[in-house]
């Protein structure tokens, strides 16, 4: 009945748990006897095999374990309705186990591949703290089947005991299937960019939408992503506002970035004149990125690895932050001879460093970054 492991999503100072089911019906996590339904408006939703349950960190965190249950609904009759019997499925859950710093693997820019960028994304097996998804987990969001490879992915490397970090890419947004989307992933009400918090980390996550313009006739003018990034300047304006209940709050100690488009890189610019846009609009973000004192910006989208330290001529907008575009697929074509690699980063933060290596699923390793003395871990 359970199509996949579920995926446990942090997003805000929640667990976002969301799992498929193989036909309509209600769901509902329990979590040490209490019920988190998937429910909108005080209705259990059930036409739809995408469940979403909302659990706050503190409390899975204390329990460590949940259980996700389901009762198939043929039909939602105005009365009476004939529900199937309740199905039960138990995880164990680890938070970020802070007693030897924080392990995060990334990845990006999988497009539809499955068994590579798991084996990538295994590096740290059980040591592993949090994944972090960095958009373009599909090639397109054309299909169900398309967008389900996040949680393909997702399902193998943590098994729905460990948290997942999703930030959406341009790729995400492409295709008949792209509005439904969200349905899949950690959200803030829909919003696909937000803060997070668990334990001793807080991050933000920005969503750049397309890379190319509104008008851009690749698009047909089915995209509206100026407003949608006008949005997020608000939003970085509220949470600098905010500060004291955010980066700045109690007991934070290591601050990361999430966006899948490095937009504070000259990369831009030296892909082309149609994907160097918003320079104005980027400008800002920075600048209000810049006092959010974050140790780290993740990004991916180039297919290429990139490490800068602020101060880098490669680097934006007075960015005051290192940046680490960590993806790299070499996936074969049909009839072409080799193999297929996948290159993701894993990344540690603890004896007040922050180390990142990037490696792949053939066991080749190198040293990315090494940052010491902006974190307390």
């Amino acid at each position: 009945m359970f199509d996949r492991k579920p995926c446990v999503y942090l997003v805000g100072r929640d667990y976002q748990i969301i799992f498929n089911t193989a036909e309509h019906g209600i769901a509902w996590v329990e979590v040490d006897g209490k019920i988190y339904p998937d429910e909108r408006n005080g209705l259990m939703r059930s036409e739809t095999t995408v469940h979403r349950a909302v659990v706050p960190t503190a409390v899975l965190d204390a329990t460590k374990k949940y259980a996700v249950c389901f009762r198939a609904l043929p039909e939602r009759k105005p009365y009476w309705p004939q529900l199937g019997a309740v199905e039960r499925q138990e995880y164990a859950f680890r938070p970020i186990d802070w007693s030897d710093g924080l392990q995060l693997y990334h990845i990006a820019d999988a497009h539809s591949h499955v068994g590579e960028v798991v084996d990538t994304a295994g590096y740290f097996g059980d040591r592993l703290d949090l994944l972090v998804m960095n958009g373009d987990i599909p090639a397109e969001s054309k299909t169900e089947k398309d967008v389900l490879a996040v949680f393909d992915i997702a399902g193998s490397v943590t098994g729905g005991e460990r948290p997942v970090l999703f930030a959406r890419g341009n790729h995400d947004t492409r295709g008949k299937f792209a509005l439904e989307f969200t349905d899949f992933i950690g959200t803030d009400e829909g919003r696909t960019y937000f803060t997070f918090r668990t334990g001793a980390l807080w991050g933000i996550v920005l969503d750049c939408g397309e890379d190319k313009l509104d008008s851009n006739e690749e698009y047909g003018g089915l995209v509206c992503c100026e407003p949608f990034r006008r949005r997020q300047t608000e939003f970085l304006k509220r949470v600098i506002e905010n500060r004291q209940s955010e980066f700045q709050a109690e007991g934070v100690k290591l601050r990361v970035g999430v966006c899948h488009v490095p937009f504070m890189t000259e990369l831009m610019s030296q892909s082309g004149e149609k994907f160097d846009i918003e320079r104005q609009r980027y400008a800002e973000w920075t600048a209000l990125l810049n006092e959010m004192g974050l140790d780290l910006m993740l990004c991916g989208h180039m297919h290429r690895l990139y490490a800068y330290r602020p101060g880098d001529p490669m680097m934006r907008y007075g960015a005051n932050f290192p940046v680490l575009v960590g993806s790299r697929p070499q996936f074969v074509r049909p009839g072409e001879e080799g193999q297929n690699r996948f290159v993701g980063a894993a990344l540690e933060a603890k004896d007040g460093r922050i180390t990142a290596d990037y490696t792949d699923n053939l066991g080749w390793r190198e040293r990315a970054l090494d940052l010491p003395g902006r974190i307390g871990l």
